[in-house]
């Protein structure tokens, strides 16, 4: 059953069941999905924490209540709490279970972190429970724990990979624990580039400033793997450090000419590389990966100096003794917005950094933003204008889909209008003046 885990129980629910859950619960159908999304691989993590006697016991009870369950309809199990008590007993007795004394630090912070109330989170977990223990049981008909346990452990990485990109692993609580490592899974997980992009990968390293507590220290390895290990270590320190002198010599130092750019609209909107749909990036600057505590406790992963960094040290000043001039001449620059090509299509991996500003706005309910769209000097102006201003208000509609559209006051395109680069000037100057920023607001 390795690989299919998260799939199946996510096919246990279909557009009927999200309407549903998103009725019941008054929040919009992306909400419901989202929220599936965060708790299928949360609910897998907590029963993979726990082992032999622990999770035989979890199962037995868990086998009373889905006696004759009809796994066709995993809605049944999680009618609205309020209807049936006994329902939502049940459904927080598994969840104590799985997350422990962690359980109320667990459903808070992550309905923060999802844009939900605790009593909706609490209803999604319900629906989230037969739809994970239909998968893992085959619909109820297969309860053997030691294969149960191992197809658990088979699939932590998939679990991993499967929550929302952002989710800090020390909302769940402790660190899920899983199998021994082999010298080789090591080194992997070791050598991850760029951890702030894509928390959840393979056993995700974690900044110190996350404070998540590692139960079982690596076991020493022999002498021998021992430097076999540094030296793997050393290469990936050396291998970047030899391609920059490459890039030097053979890039830089040649005086290229730079190719034409025949789209006058590139659509990067990322400040510290060129990146079309046409190219790769051709410059990337190292930044540093943060983790940034919100008023509320969220914790989100950010760039050190990026949107997300300025912005909660901005809103956590006197910002509202600022003036409104003073607050119109202040703008903060989306360093990883991206668009399709000569349109206001936003593309997926630019989703990160919007969960980001949602997280905020959440964080901060009294802020009230202004978005701004702006473009290079290239092409004509009236469609910059334009442009810039769909892309402005696409900006907003992200917000809208996960309820806080209202925070944003207003949506401008600037098309050139501020743009401080000339029309003729190199691509790596242009793409500066081609942003999205948003303006706090009283």
């Amino acid at each position: 059953m390795e690989n299919n885990l998260i799939e199946l129980a996510r096919s246990y629910f279909t557009e009927h069941s999200y309407s549903t859950l998103a009725s019941q619960e008054n929040i919009s159908q992306e909400q419901a999905k989202r929220g599936i999304d965060a708790v299928i691989p949360s609910l897998f993590l907590g029963l993979q924490r726990k082992s032999g006697h622990g999770l035989g016991s979890l199962l037995d009870t868990l086998k009373s209540s889905f006696s004759g369950f009809d796994f066709s309809d995993v809605l049944r199990f999680s009618p609205p709490v309020q209807d049936v008590p006994q329902q939502g007993d049940t459904t927080r007795t598994v969840l104590s279970s799985l997350f422990g004394n962690s359980f109320d630090q667990v459903i808070p912070n992550t309905a923060n972190f999802l844009g939900l109330n605790t009593n909706s989170l609490i209803r999604l977990f319900s629906a989230g429970i037969p739809a994970v223990i239909g998968a893992l049981t085959s619909n109820g008909t297969r309860w053997d724990t030691t294969s149960i346990e191992a197809d658990l452990n088979n699939n932590r990485t998939n679990f991993l990979k499967a929550l929302p990109v952002g989710l800090p692993l020390n909302i769940l609580g402790d660190e899920p624990r899983g199998p021994v490592l082999a010298e080789d899974e090591v080194i992997t997980r070791e050598t991850i580039v760029d951890p702030a992009r894509d928390v959840l990968v393979e056993d995700p390293i974690i900044p110190a400033t996350a404070n998540v507590r590692r139960e079982d220290p690596p076991a020493a390895l022999p002498p021998a793997d021992e430097e076999r290990r540094k030296g793997a270590g050393l290469w990936w320190i050396l291998i970047p450090i030899i391609l920059l002198l490459l890039w030097f010599f053979f890039g830089k130092g040649c005086n290229r000419e730079e190719p034409p750019v025949t789209d006058a609209h590139v659509d990067s909107l990322i400040t510290d590389s060129v990146v079309n749909e046409d190219t790769v990036p051709t410059t990337e600057i190292v930044r540093e990966s943060i983790m940034v505590t919100l008023p509320n406790d969220t914790v989100i992963n950010a760039y050190k100096g990026g949107i997300e960094d300025q912005l909660v040290q901005f809103l956590n000043s006197d910002y509202k003794n600022l003036s409104d001039e003073e607050l119109k001449d202040r703008w903060f620059d989306f360093d990883n917005l991206n668009f399709a090509t000569g349109t206001a299509n936003i593309l997926p991996e630019s989703q990160v950094q919007l969960d980001n500003l949602v997280a905020i706005l959440n964080a901060f309910p009294d802020a009230k933003v202004k978005v701004g769209g702006y473009t290079d000097k290239t092409g004509d102006e009236a469609i910059n204008k334009k442009l810039s201003n769909d892309r402005a208000i696409a900006v907003k509609n992200a917000f809208d889909a996960q309820g806080v559209g209202n925070r944003v006051m207003a949506t401008e395109g600037y098309g050139s209008e501020f743009a401080k680069f000339p029309a003729d000037a190199p691509e790596s100057d242009r793409v500066k003046d081609r942003r999205v920023a948003i303006s706090v607001r009283k």
